[in-house]
């Protein structure tokens, strides 16, 4: 009778450590099955003259199918109603060089600059001019620069524009000597950053 009860308690408890065996397996595979932490979406300030861009506008093939050329033009929406631009880039001359024959930029650097023309075809007038970078090579951008009268031209300046006024000049940006700009970048003043603006290929 003692080994009788034996048995019978064994078999008892025989479905108990089956189901715990069972637990302790899929709980491995349960753990796999759960969701990855979404990536980190990378935020840009939009600060002038910073080193890099968000990936999109910094990628050439994320940007080629965007890019205007010279000659054309660029519709710009600020963020106020009313406030539109056309930005035409007319010409880009690399190197760029001024009039006085004493001034040049820094040893190791040079200019490069683009002839801009902006027409306000909104019904609002339009503040000031916006911001404008030249992309190299490398995908590293570079403010514009405030410089005396090229040999191309005078450099562009505006307070405002009335609606159907124009403004044309020249937009210069300093740049290492063992780098080539591919692209530009204008960027409304009033926008947030990535929007607002216009690219052209160069």
């Amino acid at each position: 009778m003692r080994q009788t009860a034996s048995v019978l308690a064994a078999a008892a408890l025989l479905p108990a450590l089956l189901l715990t065996a069972t637990a302790c397996q899929s709980a491995p595979e349960g753990a796999a099955l759960a969701p990855a932490a979404a990536p980190a979406v990378p935020v840009d300030d939009g600060a002038p003259g910073a080193d890099e861009e968000p990936a999109a506008p910094d990628g050439a093939a994320a940007g080629a199918a965007k890019d205007a050329h010279v000659g054309d033009s660029v519709r710009v929406q600020g963020r106020e109603v009313g406030r539109h631009l056309q930005v035409v880039l007319g010409a880009f001359v690399d190197p760029a060089v001024s009039v006085e024959p004493n001034y040049a930029p820094p040893a190791g650097k040079r200019w490069v600059a683009a002839s801009m023309s902006f027409v306000n075809v909104g019904g609002a007038s339009y503040g000031a001019l916006g911001r404008m970078w030249a992309y190299d090579g490398a995908g590293k951008r570079h403010p514009a620069v405030r410089t005396g009268e090229l040999t191309t031209g005078k450099p562009i300046v505006f307070d405002s524009l009335a609606v159907g006024e124009r403004a044309e000049g020249w937009v210069v940006f300093e740049i290492p000597d063992n780098q080539r700009i591919v692209r530009l970048q204008y960027q409304d003043a009033n926008m947030r950053p990535n929007s607002g603006g216009g690219f052209w290929a160069v």
